[in-house]
């Protein structure tokens, strides 16, 4: 199986839920890098506060 198919992000940001079965269906671009949501109220979240949620994914 590629890696490239995969997401970088196996875990919402914002809710911390495990998306290793979703498929991506609300993702999010910030500083070349794409996060995947469970949910758009994630991806909105997201969107309105990227630096919180991408130092909190990341770690």
């Amino acid at each position: 199986m590629a890696t490239k198919d995969k997401p970088k992000c196996d875990v919402d940001p914002v809710c911390n839920i495990d998306l290793t079965e979703m498929h991506g269906k609300f993702m999010y671009d910030f500083e070349d890098e794409v996060y995947y949501f469970c949910s758009e109220l994630c991806k909105e979240k997201f969107a309105a506060e990227p630096k919180k949620y991408a130092k909190k994914a990341k770690s």
